[in-house]
């Protein structure tokens, strides 16, 4: 097959003040000796060397060209990029990653040679700040079940045909840091993901890139989320890692996914007093996007006084817009109840009244009476915090 009937092969590259790496970044896709590609990197607006290296390169060879303008983050960029890909098979490599030789002849050779493939990726090296190999990603053959236990497949050395870069939709925006492995796994459950076992890629890690500087409190997060999105589940060996989040600590996670920008239930308004007393009727205003609707509300409480084993039972009646929806017996001085909420809803009331109303002080706030009890931490969940919740509640 000559060079002109070899498929074009689109290389996207998201940027930002990556100055230090990107050139080369790009001699690694412009060297290649597989001729027929086009390199597009979407910088955002970068404010280092970065734009006069992309103004060279695009006045030296024709493969090559740029937009520098401000975006919503990585992954709107790279989605910038796949809509602009004019080749049937792309590649995504960030600005700070490489190739190494003969990376996109072989992805080719190897669609070429399994049209049922949806997806291609081979092995990985890990690379530090001078390029120097320290470590290797551990690359497998992946599919739907593999990638419920690990990412086994390294970004920077994955090749994606154009359709199916198209039928999924690009990357998700709303998460900033295991997009990728995000995409895998809605690829996996409808097209083969084949793998040469080959090295096609370096990953580079250094001081100020997100796999050393945001994996716990992004993605750590982000992948929990994924994973109790598409799997309904989270396994034990991802759990094995992050023992911070075992138990109560859970609720600091879930805490952390309310501060990302795509969190989609939200309190909007609570009478809950200061010092985290309840009044007789709690009333929580509750707000989510109805395509990631709230699935329930979880409340954490406590009685506080001078018995750490025994209360007088009493019991929460909860209503949510009006209507009756559950009643809890509380009988410890430590408890959690879990609200349902309708998903077909993106506003709910949500009353939680109180069989145990105690005056005089303590609890006597503003003359108002109070419940009985603190409820010390009140959290809306969506279905897939919900499952997270759940795996860690257990574990």
């Amino acid at each position: 097959m000559s060079s002109s009937q070899l498929p074009l092969v689109s290389i996207v590259t998201p940027s930002y003040n990556q100055g230090k790496f990107i050139r080369e970044t790009i001699n690694s896709v412009l060297l290649q000796d597989y001729t027929n590609i086009e390199m597009i990197v979407i910088d955002g607006g970068s404010t280092d060397d970065t734009l006069a290296i992309l103004q060279e390169y695009a006045q030296a060879d024709s493969r090559f060209r740029y937009i520098s303008e401000p975006d919503r983050g990585q992954s709107h960029a790279i989605n910038k990029g796949f809509a602009k890909a004019q080749g049937t098979i792309i590649g995504w490599l960030n600005s700070d990653d490489t190739y190494l030789p003969g990376a996109i002849r072989k992805a080719v050779y190897a669609f070429l040679q399994n049209p049922g493939w949806g997806m291609v990726h081979g092995k990985c090296q890990v690379i530090n700040e001078h390029s120097q190999a320290v470590n290797t990603f551990p690359s497998d053959h992946a599919d739907a079940k593999r990638l419920f236990y690990t990412c086994c497949v390294c970004q920077p050395a994955a090749f994606i045909r154009s359709h199916v870069v198209k039928q999924m939709g690009g990357v998700d925006e709303k998460l900033h840091f295991c997009m990728d492995y995000e995409l895998w796994m809605r690829i996996a459950k409808f097209h083969q993901i084949g793998f040469v076992p080959e090295f096609f890629a370096n990953a580079r890690v250094h001081a100020t890139c997100k796999s050393a500087t945001q994996w716990h409190s992004i993605g750590i997060p982000e992948v929990f989320k994924s994973l109790a999105k598409h799997y309904l589940s989270i396994p034990s060996g991802w759990l094995s890692h992050v023992s911070q989040y075992r138990g109560m600590g859970v609720i600091d996670l879930l805490k952390q996914y309310k501060t990302f920008p795509s969190n989609s239930t939200r309190i909007t308004s609570m009478n809950r007093f200061p010092d985290l007393w309840a009044p007789p009727v709690l009333r929580v205003m509750v707000e989510s996007d109805l395509t990631n609707p709230s699935h329930i509300l979880l409340m954490k409480g406590s009685v506080p006084g001078p018995s750490a084993k025994t209360i007088k039972p009493f019991t929460l009646t909860a209503m949510v817009n009006g209507l009756k929806t559950k009643t809890f017996t509380i009988d410890k001085p430590i408890f959690a109840i879990e609200i349902p909420l309708d998903p077909r809803t993106h506003i709910h009331r949500v009353d939680i009244a109180s069989s145990s109303i105690i005056a005089g002080t303590p609890p006597q706030i503003h003359n108002k009476l109070v419940g009985g009890y603190r409820a010390d931490e009140v959290i809306p969940l969506s279905h897939d915090e919900f499952i997270v919740y759940h795996t860690f509640s257990r574990s």
